[in-house]
């Protein structure tokens, strides 16, 4: 589980800026390479896959008028290197063959799942990248995106994405079990606005999917 966090280290400085500083990075690409391992996670705080059209995030997609994400206007300081690093970083996951290329990560309050198919000109349709939002346990009115941001979490346009779970404003976790072989991923959730408090003592995952190595 490669667990780290973005923003700390970032930089402004055009198509040469990082969230994740060059060393953690190359760390990072280390691990990911690595072949006594069956299993390896990218665990971080800045999700790959969606976008609610904040200033820092991966992508450049702009909250527009219509309520839309848009490339149409440039996002205000928001610099492209941060998308060529993460562009890396996802090509890095997907360069192994014999592995699940999969994201968990927080910050947009949200569950969710999907494939990514493309990012910019990477094609990974042949062994799409999977990226997970595991779910806020403890978001409440006025934190969701779509009441602080004015939308919901969506695919930016930089992306070709497969949602096979679209965003879910809801209170949630994520159980992973590991084999050799597979990663099950099961889904709980939990509604403050309509579930009673002692529903969460009898949860049971709404969802499960089954990723197997190639």
């Amino acid at each position: 589980m490669l667990l780290y966090d973005v923003r700390r280290t970032l930089t402004l400085a055009g198509p040469t800026a990082v969230f994740v500083a060059p060393e953690v990075e190359g760390w990072l690409k280390a691990r990911t390479a690595a072949r006594e391992v069956a299993h390896v996670v990218s665990v971080h705080s800045n999700p790959p896959g969606w976008s609610a059209g904040k200033w820092g995030e991966w992508y450049p997609d702009l909250l527009g008028s219509d309520g839309k994400l848009s490339v149409a206007k440039p996002k205000p300081y928001w610099q492209s290197g941060w998308l060529a690093q993460s562009d890396r970083l996802m090509q890095s996951l997907a360069e192994r063959p014999e592995r699940i290329p999969l994201v968990v990560s927080g910050d947009l309050h949200d569950i969710a799942e999907g494939y990514m198919l493309r990012s910019g000109r990477l094609d990974f349709s042949a062994k799409p990248v999977v990226t997970v939002l595991p779910g806020p346990l403890g978001t409440s009115t006025g934190g969701w995106p779509s009441e602080f941001r004015g939308v919901g979490a969506l695919a930016p346009n930089h992306l070709d994405m497969d949602e096979t779970l679209k965003p879910l404003e809801e209170n949630g976790f994520l159980l992973m079990d590991f084999t050799p072989e597979t990663v099950t991923l099961r889904y709980f959730r939990w509604n403050a606005k309509t579930d009673p408090v002692e529903a969460i003592d009898s949860l049971e995952p709404f969802r499960t999917t089954e990723l197997r190595r190639a």
